[in-house]
């Protein structure tokens, strides 16, 4: 009965929390993190007292993943105790609010999220209505359109999530998710159409919005959602039929831009500059044209070759892996790159060596990274020289943020428990296609960006649905 129970307020927490917090505001978009972070900290909080009390009368957890959760959950404990800024670590920086409190709640959610949920089309519609009108809100404001009036409106900040950054993070969990669930559809049902339909609106969200990092997102959906349909010919008809919603999306972008570039309000990017020259339709012509190869060579009784298809994808991979680690050792990046962060990158990693032994193991305090650099005179001064008075509150890189802010202990638990977890997903259909994707799609631009209460909340959760319909499945 206690299990039921928790069931059902968990399936009204993730309702809650993904209706609720991508619209909640206080003040337009001034202190717009702030607002996000409190409002967070309390859907969360509530959850977790409910959820603590039915799962303290049912059984105690056991494995390896909730071995893993204790450790992040002790590891951030002893981080928080031995910060430079006590405070700050606990609750977080006024504005961001990613330090101990904020991360204590996403590993307890994320905990009693894998004892199980509701799951059915009714709760899928209500979890991406949201995020469904987030994208729209935001597509629309890239030409100036804004359908809700909201303080302090400009071109730096998108729908109701804040800045562009910020948007990017919140659109690497929910488009890919969207692009998993409609793959599960089947052609030509209402919900293949229904999916399709948000599908293409995250897509051109994703395509507008301006950030290059987007970019990440695109390649990390599409390339792990073609490694599952390796594994047979019906599953790669099905990733075809994604390929062409993809061009599709990136077409209607296109045609936009051709009739309203003018109203266009932000920068050139990678990502317009590939929706160019009716990119799209030679997207929606190759994918034509695959599907056609792939069923005349099943006509003829062609083998998939399985094995093969994934050695030969992921031997790409990893050239492509050491193409980009051998130009960025090279030097041949500028250090203007992504608006400085090779730069940041560089500072931030000479931060790390230059820590305490104990503070390489446990780090300065959870979103004390601005604490400690502005208050070390050697960093400061170069930080303010080079950012021309500009704070700097992270490394724009969550794995260099996370190496200053909470050490090799902390790094290492953070990325041992989600690759742990991102492996038991993957071995169970629809947990691997729907979940799978937007956590590499968020640590793919994690590499370039930040944790927020809009992204970095939604993977935990997304880990602790996947976890649950994979048990759910077994």
């Amino acid at each position: 009965m206690r299990t039921k129970i928790l069931k059902i307020f968990s399936t009204i927490h993730v309702i809650m929390l993904c209706s609720i917090l991508p619209l909640y505001m206080e003040q337009g978009y001034y202190k717009l993190g702030e607002a996000k972070g409190r409002m967070y900290m309390l859907i969360g909080g509530v959850f977790i007292l409910i959820a603590s009390f039915l799962v303290g009368l049912t059984r105690k957890s056991e494995g390896v993943h909730d071995i893993l959760l204790r450790s992040l959950f002790l590891t951030n404990l002893v981080t928080m105790l031995f910060s430079c800024d006590i405070k700050t670590s606990f609750l977080g920086m006024e504005g961001w609010r990613i330090g101990f409190l904020t991360t204590a709640i996403m590993i307890l959610d994320c905990y009693f999220l894998t004892k199980g949920l509701y799951v059915d089309e009714y709760v899928f519609a209500a979890v991406f209505i949201t995020p469904f009108l987030i994208f729209i809100i935001g597509s629309l404001g890239r030409f100036g359109i804004y359908p809700i009036e909201i303080y302090g409106s400009n071109a730096s900040f998108l729908a109701t999530i804040g800045n562009i950054n910020w948007y990017v993070g919140f659109l690497s969990i929910f488009v890919p998710a969207g692009v998993g669930l409609s793959y599960l559809q089947r052609p030509g049902s209402n919900s293949f159409y229904a999916c399709s339909l948000y599908t293409v609106a995250g897509l051109m969200a994703l395509l507008l919005q301006g950030a290059d990092s987007g970019l990440l997102v695109i390649l990390g959906t599409y390339g792990l959602l073609l490694f599952f349909s390796l594994s047979d010919r019906a599953s790669f008809h099905r990733f075809l039929v994604q390929i062409f919603t993809f061009g599709l999306s990136a077409e209607i972008v296109n045609l936009i831009m051709l009739v309203n570039s003018k109203a266009y309000n932000y920068e050139g990017n990678v990502l317009i500059s590939l929706c160019s020259n009716h990119i799209g339709i030679v997207i929606i012509a190759a994918s034509f044209f695959l599907y056609r190869l792939s069923a005349f060579l099943d006509e003829i009784d062609f083998l998939w070759k399985k094995t093969l298809y994934r050695r030969v994808f992921c031997g790409l991979v990893l050239a492509l892996a050491v193409v980009c680690t051998v130009v960025i050792i090279d030097g041949r990046i500028p250090y203007n790159f992504g608006n400085g962060r090779l730069f940041i990158w560089q500072i931030s990693l000479d931060m790390f060596l230059n820590l305490s032994s104990w503070q390489k193991i446990f780090g300065v305090g959870q979103d004390c990274y601005f604490s400690y650099a502005y208050h070390n005179p050697m960093w400061a001064d170069s930080l303010l020289n080079v950012l021309e008075g500009n704070r700097l509150t992270n490394a724009h890189c969550e794995l260099l943020t996370i190496l200053i802010e909470r050490g090799i202990v902390g790094a290492t638990l953070y990325y041992g428990f989600i690759g742990y977890s991102l492996k038991k997903i993957i071995k169970k259909e629809p947990a691997a296609i729907i979940c799978s994707l937007p956590i590499i799609s968020y640590l793919l631009n994690s590499v370039v960006s930040f944790s927020t209460t809009v992204s970095t909340t939604f993977l935990f959760m997304t880990i602790g649905i996947g976890l649950s319909l994979k048990s759910a499945q077994e």
